[in-house]
């Protein structure tokens, strides 16, 4: 586009189109002088000479210049000199609550109400302030990451202290969120934006608004006679007290709506506090009486305004000549249906009906001149910029394809100004991962590549493809070229398990590795390599760094023989000896003391242990064995005799001597006499 790269005033640098409207280009700027990011808003040249967007445009910048809220977009400055007219406004770095609701399709209740007080405490501050909005609707309300909410577009706001009289009365609306009064060309005031907050908590909570239809005069009769199809219909997890809230704000008679956005608020209060709440509002049939609104639209007819959604515009008549051109239009509706039911009964005959075709991503003047779709009256809701279509490519249409219907149908379809372009920023010199952040953000696509680059560092990016400050369409894939360091000698990783450490770092060491040796409990024996850190057989830059996890041989089983003894007072009896290695059961064996006075333990350990002997469960004789070198020391009381055990008699004092061992400093999970012997033993008694 041709403000990219412009500066305003001196001072504001146009960097991207993020909006267009149908008055005003949105921009995103940067503030030379305070060195910030701000959007604006730009008039469009084509209405620089029409008095009637001039005094829209202006009044915008004057309406949100008096009000200072943190749900209302700030407005920082203005031009209205020259042959560029904008507004600077805070940036947003968010997407509409349409955007939000679209991919949602049905917005959680909590979520709702959560919006919905931001919503009505920016109306609050700006009714206070004598500012009526009149265009409230989901594509005016930003959505920012952390949830908060900004309304913006005041664009067709006035004030309410103005005196607006005769021709000068038009109310100006999207009708999809229109109230009654507004479509009737009455005065809107604070209950009008009551109204449009209804449709859109509805929206929200529906996935959809509640009118909608062909054309925005069917819309608008709507708002005025129809009743939504009931909310907990549509969505039954919304709580009863909720709807309750949404109908009161909908009211065709805007005396029975909220007063205020302050009491709307009260309201949602309520409700937080007890979601279970029913209000119980209640309506007089006689009081709300919408058919007197519906001989009073005559004069709808729509413009190409908003960026989001239809607009229109209403002039108010006089309620005689109203009344009686609703009668004159009867009587020849009337009068032109009785001739079609003679002409079509007569002959009994149907108006032909036909497959609606596909036609988004076709091209539009291609469709209005081509002899296959003359069946179809089309009218062009809105142009725009859009993410995927080319200009002129039909990006919507109001019939969906397939759908039966009747020669001459009208259809709304939407129309592409072209695709968003975007300007590829400023990469080079920065990281990899900062730079996808940046391309992720605005949505860009991309692909890296990697190169050697002799003094810049990995990971650091040399080039992009398109180069910085290409325009280019929001599907262009850009490239990155990224730096891989310098260039490196790879080295093949050997396999050292199972060798000594010593030759295993040596293996290392050969290939440019830098060796950590780390010792670790195994079944294997001391020094052996038990795991690499590096796979083998595996390419590595020379220099990299492998552990190497050896044995330190206290996990290897080594066997060790034992021997018990039963020295005096020997009886021939059968005994069961229990052999327990750290406390765990260990085997049984059947002993006779009368005939075999001495028994000799052949077992396997690891390390140095507690061996600890029971004779039918009691406890015997405790040991420390050494596996490693097979001396093991008698360590605690111990009986001369399985008589002294049967008797209970106290056991005598450890002897301290042992096959060539010497007394270890242990510490051991039992400090006195009374202890049975180790956990997980069984009870003696």
């Amino acid at each position: 586009m041709e403000y990219i790269g412009r500066t305003l005033n001196g001072r504001y640098e146009l960097k991207k189109l993020i909006g267009s409207g149908g008055m005003a280009n949105v921009f995103e700027a940067a503030d030379l002088s305070e060195g910030t990011t701000v959007a604006i808003k730009l008039l469009k040249q084509e209405y620089l000479s029409n008095d009637e967007f001039v005094r829209r445009f202006r009044n915008e910048s004057k309406v949100i210049a008096v009000l200072d809220h943190p749900n209302i977009v700030k407005v920082y400055d203005v031009n209205f000199t020259g042959a560029d007219q904008y507004i600077v406004m805070e940036h947003i770095d968010g997407i509409t609550l349409n955007q939000y609701i679209r991919h949602q399709n049905q917005l959680r209740w909590k979520d709702t109400v959560h919006f919905a007080t931001q919503i009505l405490k920016a109306l609050q501050h700006a009714h206070e302030h004598g500012v009526i909005h009149r265009d409230i609707k989901s594509q005016n309300i930003m959505l920012l990451r952390d949830g908060t909410i900004k309304v913006m577009d005041f664009g067709i706001a006035r004030f309410a202290r103005e005196d607006i009289r005769g021709g000068q009365n038009r109310t100006i609306g999207s009708v999809h969120y229109i109230s009654p009064e507004q479509a009737c060309g009455e005065e809107s005031d604070a209950k009008s934006d009551i109204y449009s907050v209804g449709v859109l908590l509805y929206e929200m909570l529906a996935g959809a608004v509640p009118f909608d239809g062909e054309s925005p005069e069917e819309v608008a009769m709507k708002h005025l006679h129809n009743q939504p199809v009931p909310l907990q219909e549509v969505n039954p997890a919304v709580p009863m007290g909720l709807c309750e809230i949404i109908g009161k704000a909908m009211q065709k008679n805007k005396d029975l709506r909220y007063r205020s956005a302050r009491e709307m608020l009260a309201a949602i209060s309520e409700f937080k506090q007890n979601p279970s709440i029913v209000f119980e509002y209640k309506y007089m049939r006689e009081e709300t009486k919408p058919e007197e609104y519906g001989e009073s639209v005559k004069s709808i007819r729509h413009e190409e305004e908003e960026e989001d959604d239809e607009e229109i515009v209403i002039i108010k008549r006089s309620p005689t000549i109203l009344i009686l051109t609703g009668i004159a239009a009867a009587c020849c509706i009337t009068a032109l249906m009785v001739l079609l039911g003679f002409f079509y009964w007569g002959r009994d005959e149907k108006v032909p009906e036909i497959l609606m075709p596909d036609l988004v991503g076709q091209d539009y003047e291609e469709i209005r001149t081509h002899d296959d779709y003359d069946q179809f009256n089309f009218v062009i809701e809105e142009r725009a910029l859009t993410d995927d279509y080319p200009a002129g490519q039909i990006y919507y249409q109001s019939i969906q394809p397939g759908t039966s219907v009747k020669i001459d149908r009208t259809v709304t379809i939407k129309v592409s100004d072209g695709i968003i372009t975007l300007v590829v920023p400023e990469l080079v010199g920065k990281d990899i991962s900062e730079a996808e952040q940046a391309l992720y953000d605005m949505g860009l696509d991309y692909t890296i590549r990697t190169q050697v680059a002799e003094g810049v560092p990995a990971d650091q990016v040399l080039q992009t493809d398109p180069p910085m400050g290409t325009q280019v369409e929001k599907t262009t894939q850009v490239v990155l070229y990224v730096s891989r360091g310098e260039a490196t000698v790879a080295s093949k990783v050997p396999n050292v398990v199972g060798r000594e450490v010593e030759d295993a770092t040596a293996r290392m060491v050969a290939v440019g590795l830098q060796v950590e040796v780390v010792e670790v409990d195994s079944d294997e024996p001391e020094g052996i390599v038990v795991e690499q850190s590096l796979e083998p057989n595996d390419y590595v830059v020379s220099g990299d760094t492998v552990e190497l996890s050896v044995s330190n041989g206290l996990g290897h089983y080594m066997p060790a023989l034992i021997q018990v003894d039963f020295p005096v007072g020997a009886v021939a009896k059968d005994y069961t000896l229990t052999v327990y290695i750290d406390s765990l059961d260990a085997g049984s064996i059947t002993v006779n003391p009368g005939t075999s006075p001495s028994v000799p333990l052949d077992m396997e350990g690891k390390g140095i242990q507690t061996v600890m002997v029971a004779l039918d469960g009691k406890k015997y004789a405790t040991f420390i064995v050494d596996f490693e070198t097979g001396e093991y020391l008698l360590t605690e009381g111990y009986y001369e005799s399985a008589v002294e055990l049967e008797e209970g008699i106290e056991p005598n004092d450890p002897s301290g001597d042992g096959p060539g061992f010497s007394w270890p400093d242990f510490n051991w999970p039992w400090e006195n006499d009374e202890s049975d012997g180790p956990e997980g033993a069984p009870e003696f008694e």
